[in-house]
């Protein structure tokens, strides 16, 4: 006989579901950030296993009424209406123009922590500007370049620098590590100067209190 929590558990994963996108905006700023959940929803819910004519209808309708008038467009046959790879593509090229590589990069190549900015939003954005470089195999040591000469710590960008061996995943690991430690010296001496506030408080009530030795002293 299952365990209590057994049996919960087996339930728990009965009960889940996973919520598909809401349906698009039909903004092509809007495919990459929408395609890209519709993937995960597909996966997670193992539609990518099923017939491929059920997800390109599933796409479809996820997307909203005016994907229909789209694909009418795209004059595909009966039987490319039955490749998910071919219709998504199709949507693909729909939405997004032919990127200017030139310019990509030179947003890439002037992308700087910004004030305040934590180094994972940092870091996150350089992985998605280096999405349209074309790059080729030189991504990843491009990407830790721009970590290193771009970092508002400065300290820690001469360090990495002078590391011969540096990689990617390194150069990640240290300006996390570094933030992390900042954070943690910050609230350490802010409770020093919590504590210090509080004793000179405390001294200077007592003095408040403290009677003066003239005052007890007769007058004549």
């Amino acid at each position: 006989m299952a365990e209590p929590n057994e049996v919960n558990t087996a339930r728990s994963f009965t009960t889940y579901q996973v919520t598909p996108p809401s349906k698009f905006s039909f903004k092509s700023s809007e495919w990459t950030r929408w395609i890209r959940r519709f993937e995960r929803f597909r996966i997670a819910t193992e539609l990518d296993k099923k017939e491929e004519a059920k997800q390109v209808n599933a796409l479809i309708y996820t997307m909203g009424d005016e994907a229909d008038d789209i694909i009418t467009s795209f004059g595909l046959s009966e039987q490319e209406m039955k490749s998910y790879e071919t219709v998504r593509d199709k949507f693909e090229n729909h939405f997004i123009a032919k990127r200017n590589v030139i310019f990509e990069r030179a947003k890439f190549n002037v992308r700087i922590q910004d004030e305040n900015e934590p180094v994972e939003s940092f870091i996150t954005d350089l992985h998605c500007l280096a999405k349209y470089c074309e790059f080729g195999v030189l991504k990843d040591q491009l990407i830790r370049d721009r970590i290193v000469v771009g970092l508002r710590n400065k300290k820690l960008s001469e360090k990495l620098q002078l590391d011969p061996e540096l990689t990617l995943a390194k150069a990640m690991a240290q300006a996390r590590q570094s933030e992390e430690i900042k954070k943690q010296q910050n609230i350490i001496h802010g409770q020093k100067s919590t504590g210090s506030s509080e004793h000179n408080i405390d001294n200077i009530s007592k003095n408040r209190k403290q009677p003066s030795r003239d005052s007890g002293e007769k007058k004549f």
